[in-house]
């Protein structure tokens, strides 16, 4: 009984390390990300660590992020800067016409269409940096490649803005999510993501500290 409780390979350690290895992606991703230009690598290097160790049980999270943060970062970084900025801009916008327009009628039905149309763009951002941590690109491969990924498959594209938007409200209403809703979001993400770079996209050449293929 005693072996068994101390058993490395029990399903309580087993559970113990990743949610050890979430807590650890989590606070390492809101420390890399806190410069808001290194947010997209922030966000590459959580997805392949969430969806290489974590999802697959393998040892090494925290090194695997590190390693894929400084790999990405400066096609990363660039990205974050054109898309982000765009993607900002619009926001911006759309918070200005939801001020300026009138209380009812054809100025609401433009707002809330312009909300709609930030699906797109929003989605496409939350596409690229997974996309990146399991395939090269170029910067303007990864914004083409991301848009249609964003489009292709719409109905992920709108489940994955409701878990990054859920998670940001459970933060801002009661902030200790936070030490675990980075990683769990990337999971989640990973669930719909993976699904489509293996319908879409080569596999990735042989990385020799990958574990394998993802489940």
């Amino acid at each position: 009984m005693w072996r068994r409780l101390f058993d490395p390979e029990a399903l309580f350690w087993r559970w113990m390390s990743a949610l050890t290895d979430v807590l650890v992606l989590s606070l390492l991703w809101l420390l890399t990300s806190l410069p808001l230009l290194t947010l997209g690598a922030a966000t590459a290097a959580l997805y392949d660590a969430a969806v290489r160790c974590v999802r697959t049980g393998t040892s090494g999270a925290w090194r695997r992020y590190l390693h894929t943060f400084r790999a990405e970062l400066p096609t990363a970084t660039l990205a974050t800067v054109l898309w982000g900025g765009l993607l900002a801009l619009q926001v911006w916008a759309l918070d200005v016409l939801w001020r300026i327009v009138p209380a009812g009628g054809a100025g609401v039905l433009a707002a809330a269409a312009g909300s709609a149309a930030l699906i797109v763009p929003a989605g496409t951002f939350c596409w690229m940096f997974p996309l990146l941590s399991r395939f090269t690109f170029s910067l303007r491969g990864l914004l083409w490649t991301s848009l249609q990924f964003s489009l292709a498959h719409l109905p992920s594209t709108i489940l994955i803005l409701a878990a990054a938007g859920a998670a940001f409200l459970a933060n801002e209403l009661l902030l200790v999510p936070i030490l675990v809703t980075p990683c769990l979001t990337a999971l989640f993400w990973s669930l719909l993501m993976e699904r489509a770079f293996r319908k879409h996209l080569p596999d990735p050449p042989e990385d020799p500290d990958s574990p394998g293929p993802v489940p």
